[in-house]
């Protein structure tokens, strides 16, 4: 029998990690595909071999590695470079995550995909959980996370469109309080889905 497929998503410095550290405590199986993807970046590993091979993402390697930093800059300021790496790196995180599935055992399973609604590269699931949180929580998340300028934060908060997200997800969870508050919005998610 094949697993329930629940993904979580959400807007940037929302708490996703939050959400799926809830759902790990809990006993269930999240797979992070941010953490598929740093596999992949390794040296020899499926996106770090594509990526070497595109003239324009050359720069983005030193001395034969690979520097993430300046990777994320040339493709934030550049759509059409983005465009590119994420075509390369998106179709080999979910056939990653689609065999990590295939072996699972349990008959529900979450897959955290920070920028599910971006991708061109559809992941298959049947429940979509959206992480949301107050702007103004989100750009202090941020500026404190990623140590950055408030300017550019503002700026890659921006860069989404929530409205668009909340009206395309199963359920919306406000992070803008505390972690039981959370739990509390976890624990009535789980028993809906109980119910269907």
């Amino acid at each position: 029998m094949n697993p329930s497929r629940i993904v979580i998503t959400g807007t940037i410095a929302s708490g996703k990690s939050s959400l799926s550290q809830i759902l790990r405590d809990m006993g269930y199986e999240v797979i992070d595909a941010d953490l598929v993807n740093r596999e992949l970046l390794k040296e020899g590993g499926k996106n770090y071999i594509a990526i070497k091979k595109i003239d324009a993402f050359k720069g983005a390697f030193l001395d034969g590695k690979l520097d993430k930093k300046v990777l994320a800059s040339i493709i934030f300021d550049d759509p059409q470079k983005r465009e590119i790496l994420n075509k390369i790196s998106h179709k080999n995180i979910i056939n990653h995550i689609n065999h990590m599935i295939e072996n699972y055992k349990g008959n529900l399973i979450f897959v955290e995909i920070p920028l599910f609604f971006q991708m061109k590269e559809k992941f298959s699931c049947d429940y979509i959980w959206l992480v949301k949180a107050n702007r103004n929580i989100q750009i202090k998340r941020l500026i404190k996370r990623d140590k950055i300028r408030k300017d550019y934060a503002i700026k890659k908060i921006e860069s989404q469109n929530q409205s668009l997200m909340e009206e395309k997800s199963d359920i919306v969870f406000d992070n803008s309080s505390d972690l039981s508050n959370l739990k509390e919005q976890v624990n009535r998610a789980l028993k809906d889905l109980e119910k269907v």
